[in-house]
């Protein structure tokens, strides 16, 4: 994923800030210059066990150095949100179905299929399903993203970025399971419209002849599942997918 300064469905949201603000656009450039994240100096971060090394090669690749698991994985957490902290919060909420909060109503469709998505069970069998460690990785990560948001609020600090003094909200601290969200896989779905147009192009011709029609390439035979009746779809089975198409334009 890119941060993308004209975001489909917030760019109009972003050019409203701009224009309501009393600041001038000289005094908002200077604020977005003070907010750029420091990478050329030591930094006091509260939360690691140790001492970790950062470098920034010339195409501005972090390098991290830590001497133990916790430390690399929150300074991990820690610089990511340096880059691109606007993102991660967009993001974050598309997981949660809270993207109408900042969007508008136009988000609200893709926030009530993220909240029908979200998972429910119990968060220990969820670990368990990943690698030994998880847990614990994901928990310094986000105390790492945590770290982040808590120095660019504190008293005196270096503000947040820009883009949310523009946006008119601020960043939530993150919870673990926040990474565990089911958004990343729906995201996926950007083509169900044409997957849908193909399978009752295949209920109707059959397989072979819809192949041939649909001018697919790279070229592959089609082999739908057998005994898999399509006719009962209708497009009325991807309007739960409308309104995602605007987080797809953001996250896909």
């Amino acid at each position: 994923m890119t941060v993308r300064s004209a975001l489909a469905l917030f760019v109009s949201t972003l050019l409203t800030g701009l224009c309501m603000s009393a600041e001038n656009p000289a005094s908002m450039q200077e604020q977005a210059k003070a907010a750029v994240s420091t990478i050329q100096r030591k930094l006091k971060v509260r939360g690691l066990q140790k001492r970790v090394n950062v470098l920034r090669d010339r195409w501005g690749v972090a390098h991290i150095y830590a001497q133990n698991q916790h430390d690399l994985f929150f300074a991990q957490g820690f610089v990511v949100a340096q880059d691109r902290s606007f993102q991660m919060e967009l993001w974050k909420r598309s997981g949660e179905g809270r993207l109408a909060e900042i969007l508008g109503a136009a988000a609200l469709s893709g926030d009530v299929n993220a909240r029908l998505l979200r998972y429910r069970g119990g968060l220990a069998a969820e670990y368990r399903s990943y690698a030994p460690g998880t847990k614990e990785i994901v928990e310094a990560f986000t105390d790492g993203i945590n770290a982040f948001i808590a120095d660019r609020k504190r008293l005196n600090g270096p503000g947040l970025p820009v883009e949310f003094r523009i946006a008119g909200f601020e960043p939530e601290n993150w919870k673990p399971e926040d990474c565990l969200n089911r958004m990343a896989a729906f995201s996926m779905t950007g083509n169900a419209f044409r997957e849908l147009q193909h399978a009752q192009l295949v209920a109707a011709i059959g397989a072979e002849k819809a192949g041939e029609l649909l001018n697919l390439d790279p070229v592959v035979a089609l082999d739908p599942t057998p005994n898999v009746d399509f006719r009962g779809l209708s497009a009325e089975a991807s309007e739960g997918f409308g309104g995602q198409r605007h987080a797809n334009r953001i996250f896909g």
